[in-house]
């Protein structure tokens, strides 16, 4: 490096560290490590980048111009310019590097640039799993790391079994060990404290929604006179209607009622492979029930979400692929361990045999949808999706409360589910489909997974369980944004057709996994859509999709015979 380049810098893009810079000096640091470990030299948030490894990878100053990026066999892998590193790869300033599929992005450069290390022009490869755009739940099922061994492997499926029978209270309890000295000194408060501290809460509480009620009473106002309302006001007054949904799914086959799991094989090298049946439909997952399962993974997946109360009887909508995950495209597989198997029949003791070499690449099964699925044990069957648990959260309260499915749609990413709470506040839905412009403003509210999250310890008074509990907030986030195009797939509208389905387009930045679900509002503080697609990244530009509110409205109609 020549005389003037003094120090590594690390723009970060996308993550928990989003819009940070980080930099260090040659002197001290001629690698930097990533990951989540505490000891790493660029150091990722445990909670929020989760697809990040503790011990991920790092940069290495090999020579003067000369810098490599390593990736330490992570779960998840390391992009670079949206191309896979396998093993390691050399890296030049301006060039952007992603931790896993979806992970936090940054852009590594040194300071200052020497003028011959101008940027290279590179080829960007196109993985399909990668750069579609993709239904934006935040999913906690998570690849596993290319060329694993059987122990390793056994590991990560023990800890997927383990996470199956997990709920929702458990995730809470792991945080009150994260906050554990705070709680002790919860614990260790006096009775009156913990009374004035909740009758301030109350009172805050009650000031917001009296806040909230008043703002409402002006937007109607407004409303009532054809304006424009701000961003500011639409936000207050349907705070309280957007909710926090937490998901957990499982699929079934229907006759033996058991939970199925995808079978993996290891290859010569003892890397796992998983395994596929061709059927009439295509190339499926070779599923089996639980108890027959020698080496899988349960399908399904556990999430968030967001949704909107629509009627003040507790129902809610939200996406598909967040109240009937099933009904959608299966993101769980071990992407990393493809090829995979396929299975070309049955032995006499009811195990699959494999053909010689894994043939069956990613985009074959890229897609699959886990209601679809026909055979299970290598013969025809029927399945179905469960909920494991379906929980909805309000705006700044930390309290869950249970969900049903009611229906989702047969004809787009909706669903309608429900909570037995009385007297909430709906939103206002206005199907204006055709009439809506490209330029018009639009405002989104949901629960982005990267959005940092608030928590509050509270003393338990109860007797029976003394201890102190730490509970995740559930806190709203406003993205303001306009209307790019609006995308029509019937001649309903236009003579124009496109297989991405009646969709808006939007150009917003600050949504992602987590919004999937939230509401759309127009200028006027209608619900107009449905959140529930992205795609894109930080150089070409984020561009996310809406579902028109019509779809939604549909399933509130009263079913009638025909």
């Amino acid at each position: 490096m020549n005389a003037t380049a003094k120090q590594f810098v690390i723009r970060h893009l996308v993550g928990a560290k989003a819009n940070q810079v980080e930099e260090f000096d040659f002197n001290g640091h001629n690698e930097l490590t990533l990951g989540r470990s505490n000891d790493s030299d660029i150091q990722f948030d445990p909670e929020i980048d989760t697809v990040v490894s503790r011990e991920h990878g790092k940069i290495v100053k090999e020579g003067p111009l000369a810098f490599v990026l390593i990736d330490n066999n992570s779960r998840n892998g390391i992009f670079v310019n949206k191309t896979r590193v396998k093993g390691q790869t050399s890296i030049e300033p301006g060039d952007e590097i992603q931790l896993g599929n979806n992970g936090p992005a940054f852009i590594f450069d040194i300071d200052p640039r020497p003028a011959e290390l101008m940027p290279a022009t590179r080829l960007v490869e196109v993985v399909k799993p990668t750069n579609e755009f993709v239904p934006l739940e935040v999913s906690e099922s998570t690849p596993i790391k290319t060329g694993i061994g059987k122990q390793t492997f056994e590991r990560v499926i023990n800890t997927e079994r383990s996470k199956s029978r997990r709920t929702l209270w458990a995730a809470m309890a792991a945080a009150f060990v994260i906050f554990g000295s705070l709680g002790f000194v919860f614990w260790n408060s006096t009775r009156e404290d913990q009374a004035e501290m909740d009758a301030k809460y109350n009172q805050a509480l009650q000031k917001q929604q009296e806040e909230a009620r008043i703002q409402m009473v002006a937007l109607q106002e407004k409303v009532e006179r054809g304006k424009p309302i701000s961003t500011a006001a639409i936000a207050s007054a349907n705070t309280d209607k957007v909710v926090k949904i937490f998901i957990s799914w499982e699929l079934y086959e229907v006759q033996e009622n058991e939970e199925l799991y995808h079978e993996y094989r290891p290859d010569a090298q003892g890397t796992f492979r998983p395994l596929f049946v061709q059927t009439q439909n295509g190339i499926e997952p070779y599923l089996v029930t639980k108890k027959k399962s020698l080496v899988g993974l349960p399908v399904g997946s556990t999430g968030t979400g967001s949704g909107f109360v629509v009627s003040s009887d507790g129902q809610i909508l939200t996406n598909r692929h967040v109240g009937a995950a099933w009904k959608t495209r299966y993101s769980g597989f071990a992407w990393n361990n493809f090829p995979g198997y396929l299975v070309q029949g049955l032995d006499k003791t009811g195990q699959p045999v494999l053909a010689k070499e894994p043939t069956v690449g990613a985009e074959q099964i890229f897609g699959w949808v886990p209601s679809e699925a026909t055979m299970v044990d290598g013969r025809p069957a029927q399945v179905e999706g469960r909920n494991k648990y379906l929980k909805v959260v309000f705006a700044n309260t930390s309290q869950p409360y249970e969900a049903r499915l009611i229906t989702p749609s047969q004809s787009h990413d909706v669903a309608l589910i429900k909570v037995d709470v009385n007297n909430l506040a709906p939103v206002t839905l206005k199907d204006n489909y055709g009439s809506v412009k490209a330029g018009e403003e639009i405002i989104v509210m949901g629960y982005p997974g990267g959005a940092p999250q608030q928590r509050v310890v509270r003393k338990s008074n109860d007797p029976f369980k003394p201890n102190a509990e730490v509970f995740e907030v559930a806190s709203p986030v406003t993205s303001p944004g306009h209307v790019q195009q609006v995308v029509a797939s019937s001649t309903e509208f236009s003579t124009k057709q496109s297989g991405f389905g009646d969709s808006y387009q939007l150009d917003l930045n600050a949504t992602g996994g987590g919004n999937s679900g939230g509401p759309m509002f127009d200028e006027k503080g209608n619900v107009i859509g449905i959140y529930y697609a992205g795609g894109g990244d930080a150089r070409q530009g984020i561009i996310s999709f809406a579902i028109p509110i019509k779809y939604g409205m549909e399933l509130l109609k009263t079913p009638k015979s025909e």
